[in-house]
Protein backbone atom coordinates (compact mmCIF):
# COMPACT_ATOMS: atom_id res chain seq x y z
CA UNK A 1 0.00 0.00 0.00
CA UNK A 2 1.14 3.62 -0.79
CA UNK A 3 2.39 5.93 2.18
CA UNK A 4 0.68 8.59 2.50
CA UNK A 5 1.91 12.20 1.68
CA UNK A 6 1.42 14.62 5.08
CA UNK A 7 0.77 17.84 3.32
CA UNK A 8 2.04 21.52 5.34
CA UNK A 9 -1.04 23.83 4.95
CA UNK A 10 0.59 27.05 4.85
CA UNK A 11 -1.60 30.17 4.74
CA UNK A 12 -0.66 31.45 1.23
CA UNK A 13 -0.93 27.96 -0.97
CA UNK A 14 -3.61 26.11 -2.10
CA UNK A 15 -3.26 22.61 -1.96
CA UNK A 16 -6.97 20.79 -3.17
CA UNK A 17 -6.50 17.41 -3.82
CA UNK A 18 -9.41 14.89 -4.00
CA UNK A 19 -8.32 11.42 -4.36
CA UNK A 20 -11.00 8.98 -5.19
CA UNK A 21 -10.54 5.16 -6.12
CA UNK A 22 -12.98 2.74 -6.65
CA UNK A 23 -13.03 -0.90 -6.88
CA UNK A 24 -15.58 -2.90 -8.38
CA UNK A 25 -15.58 -6.62 -8.84
CA UNK A 26 -18.64 -8.03 -9.66
CA UNK A 27 -18.85 -12.06 -9.75
CA UNK A 28 -21.73 -13.71 -10.89
CA UNK A 29 -22.05 -17.57 -10.98
CA UNK A 30 -25.22 -19.33 -12.50
CA UNK A 31 -24.87 -23.25 -12.22
CA UNK A 32 -27.93 -24.88 -13.95
CA UNK A 33 -27.07 -28.61 -13.29
CA UNK A 34 -26.53 -31.02 -16.29
CA UNK A 35 -27.66 -30.22 -19.77
CA UNK A 36 -30.20 -33.20 -19.64
CA UNK A 37 -31.84 -31.30 -16.97
CA UNK A 38 -31.77 -28.11 -18.71
CA UNK A 39 -33.01 -29.55 -21.66
CA UNK A 40 -35.87 -31.21 -19.77
CA UNK A 41 -36.68 -28.27 -18.44
CA UNK A 42 -36.51 -26.20 -21.77
CA UNK A 43 -38.71 -29.25 -23.34
CA UNK A 44 -41.58 -29.03 -20.71
CA UNK A 45 -41.86 -24.97 -21.03
CA UNK A 46 -42.23 -25.53 -24.79
CA UNK A 47 -45.07 -28.77 -24.47
CA UNK A 48 -46.85 -26.18 -21.72
CA UNK A 49 -46.75 -23.62 -23.87
CA UNK A 50 -48.29 -25.42 -27.08
CA UNK A 51 -50.86 -26.97 -24.82
CA UNK A 52 -52.38 -24.04 -23.66
CA UNK A 53 -52.24 -22.38 -26.92
CA UNK A 54 -54.56 -25.14 -28.45
CA UNK A 55 -56.96 -25.01 -25.85
CA UNK A 56 -57.72 -20.88 -26.11
CA UNK A 57 -58.07 -21.17 -29.99
CA UNK A 58 -60.07 -24.21 -29.22
CA UNK A 59 -62.39 -22.09 -26.92
CA UNK A 60 -62.30 -18.74 -29.04
CA UNK A 61 -64.02 -20.90 -31.95
CA UNK A 62 -66.32 -22.33 -29.82
CA UNK A 63 -67.15 -18.76 -28.53
CA UNK A 64 -67.81 -17.33 -31.89
CA UNK A 65 -69.59 -19.73 -34.06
Amino acid sequence: MKELKEINNQPGSNNNKNDVRVTNNFTLNINLGDPLNLFALIGSIYIVRSIVKKRKSKRKKMQWP
